[in-house]
């Protein structure tokens, strides 16, 4: 029963992915604006997370923000079956490369680690990366093995055939470190999430001082010799856009608080760009330096 109602997800993601863009955004601003009445609790995490970053910003700037985030939110959901079903022209024409230069200068040449922010459109923007580009990223593995593959082999799909790979999360990093020094490809990385205290450190993230952030980065960078190269995904018109920046110098630096900080630093300006489309609905600052895990949303 559950492979069926699976399956009939898949069909109705499928079924959506052949509307135009602009039926499937307006669609979406329909369904986040209900959303956001009627999901109460994470609208107000995305308050929260937008006032202790953010205090000087007014109550209806915030609420329209997260209004907006709602919107693009369900418009991403909408058009996730392109992720599973979309062809690679159709993939090719929705999503653009900016500065694909930076990439190019060291692929091949240098592992490379794409630092990549949670925005709505992180997903479609590795799609479009795997057509050009072999690496591996990471996934977290869901209840159900059948949902688990699915979603495995939509995302490796088009770099299958030449060894693009996905590693489970509760793998841990080894596999990345060993694929990295030996193929001189890429890993796409995500860093911006509250995973607790190990393996992380409190540092600033906007106007809050202790955000607790994964310390990974300039450890991996050491283990695999890899250049850093930033880039965040945001939704422009009816389309989507793979924004890189030149590949980072002196990095790691030596001292593992300013390389942290650093990685936040960059996070802040691609938020900056367009504050609605980065995720506010995490909790993004669960843990806290002697406090009960999570009280801070309560």
């Amino acid at each position: 029963m559950k492979r069926l109602l699976i399956e009939f997800g898949f069909l109705i993601i499928r079924l959506v992915s052949y509307l135009p863009m602009p039926i499937t955004q307006f669609l979406g601003n329909i369904f986040g604006t209900l959303g956001y009445y009627i999901v109460k609790k994470r609208r107000n995490v995305g308050i929260k997370n937008l006032s202790l970053c953010f205090p000087d910003m007014t109550e209806q700037e915030k609420h329209k923000i997260i209004k907006q985030h709602f919107k693009y939110l369900l418009t991403s959901a909408l058009e996730y079956g392109f992720l599973f079903f979309a062809s690679r022209e159709k993939i090719r024409k929705i999503v653009t490369i900016k500065n694909i230069e930076y990439v190019n200068k060291y692929y091949q040449k240098r592992p490379i680690i794409l630092l990549c922010p949670h925005f709505i459109g992180l997903d479609l923007g590795a799609s479009r990366l795997s057509q050009d580009f072999s690496g591996c990223s990471m996934y977290s593995e869901q209840k159900d093995y059948y949902l688990t593959q699915r979603l495995k082999n939509a995302r490796v799909r088009f770099m299958k055939d030449r060894g693009g790979e996905v590693f489970p999360r509760n793998k841990g990093l080894r596999p990345v470190i060993k694929k990295l020094r030996a193929e001189k490809e890429m890993f796409y990385y995500l860093p911006d999430q509250d995973l607790g205290e190990r393996d992380s450190i409190y540092v600033p993230f906007f106007a809050h001082p202790a955000c607790a952030t994964v310390n990974v980065l300039p450890k991996l960078v050491s283990l695999t010799d890899a250049v850093v190269i930033p880039l965040a995904v945001y939704r422009v018109n009816s389309h989507y856009e793979v924004e890189f920046s030149e590949a980072w110098d002196n990095y790691p630096s030596g001292d593992l608080e300013a390389d942290v900080i650093r990685m936040n630093k960059f996070i802040e300006v691609a938020i900056q760009k367009n504050v609605a489309q980065y995720f506010w609905l995490h909790k993004r600052f669960k843990s806290q330096p002697n406090m009960v895990k999570g009280i801070i949303y309560q």
